[in-house]
Parts: structure tokens; sequence; C-alpha cells
């Protein structure tokens, strides 16, 4: 090899010799940029691990806090006169939002405004009405009864219905005899009112919204979420349906109202979650590794190879200059 050519195999070396740097650079930083999304994803694993949903006892095992559970199942009047649904243990505790205001389904929404002609803004929202349209509000919602015997049993009253029945011959379809008698409503009447006055309570004196059914409808943990992040709240209701003072998330828990739980199965599969997240950052680091492993042993034969050439150079240079 002439020494022209031993300069150009040199330059050739260095530029690779770059090029290696270069690329080990790169790499290590990218091994850089595992080791924080390692340290992120490690501790979004130990936030969702502790991660607590909201929960209440029933039949022998938790659930989590629903809409239906806080503020009743419409017009199902069975769930309420019969318990066919799970039914909170304290009828005053109601949910609201951020702003005190009632959330309040569809249903709901609909018959205030039958009642009392208030209807919700464009983002859901309804201003304060009578009290006294709380009768008529249930009897728009459970149609079996009516207004005045909602009205009634508030004000301490029975409600009852007669019933007039006939005995007839079954021979010849003739009329035998007729009987009466009284039926009463109120205990039924007296469930629905106890848990449902107050909600509508809380609405006519504070507002109420329906801006939230959306989310609640399509997101069985935002009931939950929101409660936790705040931008739902517990509230208990008084008798003239302003808010009880210091009801926070706590207060409940510790009166027993509701309960914080971990989701065993969830933890299950966020624990699989994070192995595969982690398995896949160590599987890029490894390849990494490789390739830092190989662009070092190449390095090491450049430069090894670089310093045979420079000899090479400096010798011919040597001769060139001693044959003048």
């Amino acid at each position: 090899m002439g020494l022209a050519a031993a300069q150009v195999h040199f330059l050739m070396l260095t530029q690779r010799k770059a090029d290696c740097e270069l690329d080990i650079s790169l790499a290590n930083n990218q091994k850089l940029s595992l080791a924080r999304e390692m340290t992120q994803l490690s501790q979004e694993y130990s936030s969702r691990l502790n991660a607590k949903e909201l929960a209440y006892y029933s039949k022998g095992q938790y659930k989590s806090i629903n809409y239906s559970y806080l503020m009743g199942y419409g017009s199902n009047s069975d769930a309420i006169i019969n318990g066919s649904a799970p039914l909170k243990q304290e009828n005053s505790m109601i949910l609201t939002d951020y702003k005190g205001q009632a959330v309040l389904s569809s249903d709901y929404a609909r018959a205030i405004e039958s009642a009392t002609g208030v209807s919700a803004d464009a983002y859901g929202r309804g201003g304060t009405f009578s009290t006294d349209k709380i009768p008529e509000i249930l009897a728009s919602l459970f149609i079996q009864f009516s207004a005045d015997q909602f009205r009634e049993v508030i004000n301490g009253g029975d409600a009852t219905k007669t019933i007039n029945s006939e005995t007839k011959n079954t021979m010849t379809g003739e009329t035998t005899g007729s009987s009466t008698m009284e039926v009463s409503f109120t205990s039924a009447i007296q469930k629905i009112i106890d848990f449902y006055v107050p909600i509508f309570s809380a609405a006519a004196t504070n507002g109420w919204t329906t801006e939230y059914n959306e989310q609640i409808k399509n997101n069985e943990d935002y009931i939950s979420d929101a409660i936790i992040s705040g931008s739902l709240q517990l509230a208990t209701v008084g008798p003239n349906g302003q808010y009880e003072e210091d009801t926070s998330l706590r207060f409940y828990t510790q009166a027993g109202y509701i309960e914080t739980i971990t989701d065993g199965e969830a933890n299950e599969e966020l624990a699989a979650w994070y192995n595969a997240e982690k398995a896949r950052v160590n599987e890029k680091e490894n390849l990494l590794d490789i390739h830092i492993s190989e662009l070092s042993t190449e390095l090491e034969v450049i430069q090894t190879e670089m310093q045979s050439v420079q000899s090479f150079i400096d010798d011919a240079i040597s001769n060139m200059s001693w044959g003048a």
C-alpha cells in the first residue's frame, strides 16, 4: 500500500470511528430515556396499585358506588318499597357537584320540569324551586300514587284507598253482595318519601344539574373517581334542604356509609400490564446493550488499525525525508 492509499484509508477509518462514537452516544442517550421511562412506569404502577375505589357492602360483598345506589332507581318503586335493589344506609346522603347542585338523572329533571315549569339551561343546570312542589314531583315519578297522597303522608297523615268489590253467582252472573275495603299505601309512600325528599329538597334549595349524565352512563367508575378527585361530592341534606357542615369524604367513610377498597382483580390485571411493559423496556435496553457492545468492539478494531496505518504513514514520510 502506497502513502496516498494509506492516507485515504486513514481518513476512511477516521470517519468510521466518528460514526461509531456517535452511534454509541445516541444509544446511551436512548438507554437514559428508557431508564426515565422505567421510572415513570414504576411510579404509575405504584400509584395505580395504591388507588382505591369507593364501595358499599351488600349481601356479603363490596360493590362499586354508583349513581343508582346514591340517588335511587328512577321510577322503579319496587327498588325503594320492597328493597329489590341495594339501598344506601343514610337517606340524607346525596350526590352533588362542586357547586353544591344536586346531580339528577334525566327522569328526575323531567319530573321537576313537569311539576314546576323550571327547565334546565343549555348546560343541563336547573334553578331552585319551592319545596311545596315535591309531592307533584314524586307523583310524576311514581304514577301509581297521587300528589295528594304524597302530601298527606309528608304531613303525617295516612294514604288510603277504598276498594269496592262485588260477589256474583257464577252460574247466573247475578250480583249477590258487595263489600268495601280500605287499603293503606302509607308504608309504601313513606319509604319513597324517606329516600327521595332529601334529594329533591336539596335540588329545590341549591339547584340541580344533569350535565354529568353522559359520563355517568358511559363510565362505571366515573362516580367513584369523581368523588375521590372532588369534582363530585357527597353531602348530607338537612331538614330544610340545606347541607350539613363537615361532611367530607373522610366523614362518610368513618361513619361507615361507604368504604374505600382496592380491587384485587384489577390489581392482578395491573400487575400483568406492568410486567408486560417492563419486559418491553428491558428488551429494548438489551438490544441497545448488544448494539453498544458491537460498536465498541468495532471501535477497538478501528483504533488498532488506525494506529497501524498511522505508523506506516509516519515511516513512509520519514523514509522520504532521508531519501531527500
